[in-house]
Order: structure tokens, then C-alpha cells, then sequence
């Protein structure tokens, strides 16, 4: 069920599943633009999941504002989650009774909550304003962040960070060993083992980045994983991107009656071409 954004004023909206015959209409064909200033109220089958726009009483709208794309919850209960689909664990929350809440991300997973699942919608909104040459950008104050790309501890946090990246954020942190036979087809990873792996995470959690308050016991509970602190830090600052996947050695790819080494892997989406 994706939704695109075909222009900077221009919103398409599609979705897939079963036919649904509601008022007559087939939802396997339908689409529905929205142009600047449009709105289009939609309702979700609790029972199918099919997406059913221009609804009379729906459970959420979405709107073009000024060549911004508007989602709101019309739900009691139920809160929309919007994933950005490029940035890896970036996360927008549209709680019920919310109203026209900006979706910040050039494309977007929209999860909604029907019945016993989840519905998916995909969305492609128009590019974010960007700071021109006529007002410089101001310089880093602080040199915390700065990371070196080409070292190898920055390879195993790009290795950590790789499923949600190209997953979504509910996508599970790679274990060490994981780690290690994602990395050891790398010449610079030649002999790597757990040892030396857990070496760079402990340099990236005590040299690095400060993430020792995140890394501790909560209320008497269980110690968050250093892994899972470096991980929700780095994507939450940018700090490791979708481009830095290309330090890593290439993914295998899937053959008939073979099995893959990294199955809960998946390419990144493809930019729609506007």
C-alpha cells in the first residue's frame, strides 16, 4: 500500500490486497491524487486491512500544506508509527486525536494498527529545505562526534547498525559473532574473531561516544547491551548513514536452494524519481 509523492505539490496514493467491493469501487486499482491544499480521509478494514480512501468516517487524513505532507489520527486508541525509511530507526509517533502532523522524511513506512495487524503504507514527500549559500552553515563547536570512517572500529559500528538500516527499527542488533562473519570476507578483518570484535565495541563505548548513562541498569532491571546503546546513539545523530554501507563487504546474494548468509538483510529502497 504505497503512497507517493510524484512532485513537490503532488501526493498519489496506492495500496495492494484483496478486492474489496465497498461502494463498487475496486481498491486494487484506485488511486487517488492530492495536490496542494488537498485532503484525502481514510479508513482501514479491520477485518482485511485494505485501505479505503475518501471515506466517509475514517480513522486518519492525509493533507498537502504548503508542499508539506500532513498525516492525522482521527483513532481513540491506536498510534500511527512513521519510520523513515532512509535514516535507520528514526521514528514519528502520531498518537490518537493528533491532528496534521508533518512526515519529516523523504520516504517514509507509515504502520498502522488494524484489527489483529498492522497495515503498511509507504510515503514519498517532497525534499526539505536546505540552508543556502546565502547564510553559510556554522561549523561543529564540539569534535565529539567525529568519527574516523576508514578506521575498523567504525567499520563494526557501520556492521552493528546495518540491519536497521536497512530494516526497520524494530530490526535486531547483531550479536559479536555476527559481527564477526559479517566482517571476516574484509582483508582488513582477516583472523577477526570475538575477541578483538568486542575490543572496538569497547573503545566505541568508552572512548568514543558517550553512552555509558544508556548502558547501565535501570530501576534494578537488566543491563542494556553496550551494542544496543551504540547502535540507538549513532543512528539517533547520524553518526553512521546509509552511505557508509558501502565500507562493508557486499551482501550475498540469494541462489535457488542455497542459503543465505545474512537473511535478515534487505537492499535499500530505491529514491523515486520525481
Amino acid at each position: 500500500m504505497p503512497t507517493k509523492i510524484e512532485s513537490c505539490v503532488e501526493a498519489i496514493v496506492t495500496w495492494h490486497g484483496n478486492t474489496d467491493t465497498h461502494n463498487g469501487v475496486n481498491p486494487a486499482g484506485e488511486r487517488s491524487k492530492l495536490q496542494d491544499g488537498d485532503q484525502l480521509v481514510f479508513d482501514i478494514s479491520s477485518r482485511t486491512r485494505i485501505f479505503r480512501p475518501k471515506a466517509m468516517s475514517g480513522m486518519g487524513m492525509f493533507e498537502v500544506s504548503r508542499n508539506r505532507l500532513l498525516l492525522s489520527n482521527f483513532t481513540t486508541f491506536s498510534t500511527f508509527a512513521i519510520e523513515n525509511l532512509e535514516g535507520g530507526a528514526e521514528l514519528i509517533k502520531v498518537r490518537p486525536r493528533r491532528l496534521g502532523i508533518e512526515i519529516p522524511f523523504e520516504m517514509s513506512r507509515i504502520l498502522i494498527p488494524s484489527g489483529s495487524g498492522i497495515a503498511e503504507l509507504s510515503a514519498f514527500s517532497p525534499p526539505p529545505a536546505i540552508l543556502g549559500p546565502d547564510r553559510p552553515a556554522r561549523a561543529a563547536d564540539s569534535d565529539m562526534f567525529r568519527l574516523d570512517v576508514t578506521s575498523k572500529y567504525f567499520a563494526v559500528l557501520v556492521t552493528l547498525c546495518e540491519p536497521r538500516l536497512r530494516g526497520s527499527s524494530m530490526a535486531a542488533v547483531p550479536s559479536v559473532q555476527e559481527v564477526v562473519e559479517r566482517l571476516k570476507s574484509s582483508g582488513r578483518f582477516t583472523g577477526a574473531n570475538r575477541s578483538n570484535i568486542n575490543y572496538h565495541i569497547d573503545y566505541l563505548a568508552d572512548q568514543k561516544l558517550p553512552i555509558s548513562h544508556w548502558a547501565k541498569y535501570v530501576d534494578g532491571g537488566r543491563m542494556h547491551s553496550k551494542r544496543e546503546a551504540l547502535v540507538a546513539f549513532a543512528l539517533r545523530f547520524d553518526l553512521v548513514r546509509e552511505e557508509h554501507l558501502t565500507l562493508l563487504p557486499a551482501l550475498h546474494v540469494r541462489k535457488r536452494n542455497a542459503e543465505v548468509a545474512t537473511p535478515t538483510l534487505r537492499p535499500l529502497p530505491r529514491r523515486v524519481t520525481r
